[in-house]
This record gives C-alpha cells, structure tokens and sequence, in this order.
C-alpha cells in the first residue's frame, strides 16, 4: 500500500509539472543585459544591508528605492521580469551565473586595493633607521660622540 500511494505522488507531482506556462512578456520589457545590471546591483545592496545599515542611513541611501530611481523602473515591473526569466531555469542561472562572475571580479579588484592600501601602510609606518646610531658598529668603532660609557669597564673617580 506504502509503495502505491508513493508511485501515485511521484505520478501526480511529475505530471503538475508538465504544463507550466511561460509568462506572457511583460509590457515594461527589460533586456536581458539590463536585467543582469540589476540583478548585480540587487546583490551589492543586499550585502551592504547586511554589513552595514547605519551607515547606509547616515549617508541616506534608501536601499529600497536605490535600483527603482537607477534603471527607472517600478516593483511591478521588476518583479514581472524576474518571473518571465526565472521561468526558463537554464537561462536564468546563466544570467545569475554572469551576476556571480562580476561580483567575484569586483571582490578581486577591492581585494586588491586593500592590499596595495596595507603594503602602503607598511611602507609609511616602517621605522627609517638612523645612520648615526648604527647598531651594528662595535663601540669602538663608532664616531666618538656617539660612542658609550661603560662605567664597569672605566674606574669611578672619586
């Protein structure tokens, strides 16, 4: 009975699969080129939100509306579009792998930045020695106004 009522499952659910239909296209189209434009602005403001929200509002970038004012477009419309493209699931994990590509080359870039900033810092914080105090040279060899007074070798006059 158990294998039954599983095999008439598997049946209906394989066969509810078969007639999803794709999306009228939308009125307010957006180009695949365009879509992934903010598909990555979409993941930086997704990431900004969650390191660092108070400084988005100090600075009083509204997260919500950010990509509506930049591409000029409504929710509606975006969520629209993101239906009639996640609906052919090949095309849309390549414009999402796309997506991926470009944040993995930005991160490459900050990364990079951040390490030319750090081996700048190291260059500027580096202590110059001076050539005057060498620690290198023996005592005896040091110019005489530099050289020290050991009062255990030399006898204390009294």
């Amino acid at each position: 009975m158990r294998k039954l009522s599983l095999l008439i499952l598997v049946f209906l659910s394989f066969m509810a699969c078969q007639n999803v239909e794709r999306p009228e296209k939308p009125d307010a189209f957006i180009d695949k080129d365009k879509m992934i434009d903010i598909l990555y602005d979409v993941s930086i403001i997704r990431s900004l939100k969650t390191y660092n929200i108070n400084e988005m509002r100090t600075l009083d970038i509204r997260p919500e509306s950010y990509i509506y004012d930049k591409y000029d477009i409504d929710s509606t419309q975006l969520a629209d579009n993101i239906s009639y493209y996640a609906v052919d699931f090949n095309e849309y994990a390549a414009m999402w792998e796309k997506v991926r590509e470009r944040l993995a080359a930005k991160q490459e870039e900050v990364e990079e930045e951040i390490t030319k900033g750090d081996s700048l810092q190291r260059v500027k914080s580096k202590p110059i020695p001076d050539s005057l105090r060498s620690r290198d040279l023996p005592n005896k060899d040091r110019p005489k106004a530099l050289q020290k007074n050991d009062s255990l070798v030399e006898p204390v006059s009294g």
